[in-house]
């Protein structure tokens, strides 16, 4: 029997149709919106609904109403005590704190992320986990985008990473989305307004690939998933511990998916903060 854990605050009314299915995460999409069901250890999201008592491979269909939504055909209704507040919050802002943090989060990146995720761009030594010529090429392609985005032509660079890499969201789309992250707390902490840079980043790499945009499209917002809001709060707030922990629980996210997203944070810090 399907039990609701959680469900996002921006999941948005429609019938949705599957898109793609694996293990932890079934993904459903109307037009350009998706909505993911998926496992406690995925965990929340604005647009996760979060179930247990199934396997999410299990469930095949999805619509979403005005006052619920049904799985498999069976009605939920919207549950204010199981809403996902998505949204990031900042307070209590210490700058040192931040920037030790900062160490401890680059140094567990470096560390204990996937090999094949875009730590390199951190950590030259890395790199030698690239073998094929095509691997090569690919890493070169990364470092000349990304010397582009900390450069004054960041908005070129970023075009250069849209759609870049493998995986179901491409490696160069996750570190966007780390860096419209990014954005979104330095106005939060400088009490300053990144609207206009965000949408140019934004539609600079908006495109056809729905299932990519949904996610920017968060983040550009500043609406995070469970595990990266938790990042965040220990950036913050923790010591390193913590950070660790919440660090490498983001590396569960597809195969470099969390890391590759954590990159793009940590370097849209970097080029917009520090």
């Amino acid at each position: 029997m399907i039990e609701i854990v959680s469900h996002g605050n921006q999941i948005r009314r429609g019938k949705y149709y599957l898109h793609s299915k694996f293990t932890s995460a079934a993904n459903f999409c109307s037009g350009d919106s998706f909505v993911f069901v998926v496992n406690k250890e995925v965990g929340s999201g604005p647009l996760n609904i979060v179930v247990e008592g199934v396997t999410v491979d299990s469930v095949a269909s999805l619509e979403v109403g005005n006052d619920g939504f049904y799985l498999n055909g069976d009605k939920f209704c919207f549950d204010q005590l199981k809403i996902y507040d998505s949204k990031l919050y900042v307070s209590d802002f210490n700058e040192e704190k931040f920037k030790r943090n900062l160490r401890f989060f680059e140094s567990t990146l470096i560390e204990f992320s996937s090999p094949k995720s875009l730590a390199f761009l951190l950590d030259e030594s890395r790199k030698k986990v690239f073998t094929s010529s095509f691997e090569i090429q690919y890493v070169k392609r990364c470092e000349n985008a990304v010397q582009l985005f900390l450069s004054d032509d960041f908005l070129w660079g970023i075009k250069m990473l849209g759609g870049l890499g493998p995986g179901l969201t491409p490696s160069g789309d996750d570190f966007i989305s780390g860096v419209l992250i990014a954005l979104n707390l330095q106005s939060m902490i400088n009490s300053s307004d990144n609207s206009n840079m965000i949408k140019q980043i934004y539609k600079t790499v908006e495109s056809g690939n729905y299932f990519t945009t949904a996610f920017l499209r968060c983040s550009a917002n500043g609406f995070l998933f469970e595990k990266f809001k938790q990042l965040i709060d220990s950036l913050l707030h923790a010591g390193e511990d913590e950070i660790i922990q919440n660090t490498r629980s983001l590396f569960t996210i597809g195969a470099t998916s969390g890391a590759d997203q954590a990159v793009g944070f940590l370097l849209g810090i970097k080029r917009f903060i520090q």
